[in-house]
């Protein structure tokens, strides 16, 4: 049950004839039907036909008829299109949610820039990252993947990467955009100093050949072609880089939080974040476990 200060306007809203007979048997719910008046409680439409009784009668000299119900008779009639009312009307909508439960709504929508969480995982990262990372003469940084697993455990990678190369170029020469795209890209990627060709004559103990892949979209108007090299493709030893590498989690805030953190200064500055990850060099004695395959004809 709720208790409001006021339900609705004064009703009944039209002027209603008193002059009806009523045999004196009848008793009505409201002797003052005729009067407007402030109505007391409102009772929900799933309780109608427990208050409805059974026994109805018309009244002899005007268009109204008697229902009975537990509270006594109570009048009723139609009422024509026509007929001109001077009441203006308000819904109300009145929500039953707890008091605890909408607070802890607007602080989660209003508390911005959480710290993450942090896990051991992240912390074991962290930790590593401040041992280990460098900075060239450039400034730029040089760091050591994570390992929680020495990489000797991986197996063979390279058949598999084969395999999956021959895939795509099948793929590719179906398509001369689709080719031009994917040639462009990784002439793009040699040209920038982010991958170096090596021969097959140079050997190393373990080593991790990532298959690639491109995602291409004609129908964009901007990236058409998105390459994915995919370090999760398991070994002959059911392993893979990123399997036995430590999981810092996700360091970027969610979408809604950056909007919002925009909203709340005079100026922002933006940036373009193509091929920042790229800015990021691996140490050396790791970089044999970032190979590809390619065919010198792409």
């Amino acid at each position: 049950m709720s208790v409001v200060r006021k339900i609705t306007d004064l009703i009944p809203n039209q002027k209603i004839d008193a002059c009806v007979q009523i045999p004196e048997s009848v008793k009505l719910a409201d002797p003052n039907f005729n009067v407007q008046g402030k109505i007391d409680i409102l009772i929900g439409a799933e309780y109608f036909y427990d208050i409805i009784k059974p026994g109805k009668l018309n009244a002899k000299n005007a268009s109204l008829t008697l229902q009975d119900s537990v509270f006594g008779y109570i009048l009723r009639r139609s009422i024509s299109s026509s007929d001109k009312l001077n009441s203006n009307y308000c819904g109300l909508i009145c929500g039953s949610e707890e008091l605890n439960s909408n607070l802890r709504k607007f602080w989660e929508i209003e508390e911005i820039g959480n710290e993450l969480s942090e896990s051991k995982e992240n912390a074991i990262c962290e930790e590593h990252y401040a041992r280990t990372h460098r900075r060239d003469k450039t400034g730029k940084y040089t760091v050591t993947m994570p390992f929680k697993e020495h990489w000797s455990c991986l197996g063979n990678s390279r058949d598999i990467a084969l395999n999956r190369l021959a895939s795509l170029w099948t793929r590719l020469s179906r398509d001369q955009e689709y080719l031009k795209l994917y040639r462009d890209f990784l002439k793009e990627y040699e040209d920038l100093g982010h991958m170096t060709e090596i021969r097959e004559s140079v050997k190393s103990d373990v080593t991790y050949y990532m298959p690639h892949h491109g995602i291409y979209r004609p129908q964009k108007s901007t990236t058409k072609l998105r390459t994915v090299f995919n370090a999760s493709t398991l070994t002959t030893s059911g392993k893979s880089l990123n399997s036995i590498q430590y999981n810092g989690g996700v360091i970027q805030d969610d979408l809604f939080t950056l909007l919002v953190r925009f909203r709340k200064h005079i100026f922002a500055f933006t940036a373009d974040i193509r091929q920042m990850y790229r800015r990021i060099n691996i140490d050396e004695s790791q970089r044999k476990l970032q190979r590809i395959l390619g065919k010198r004809m792409l």
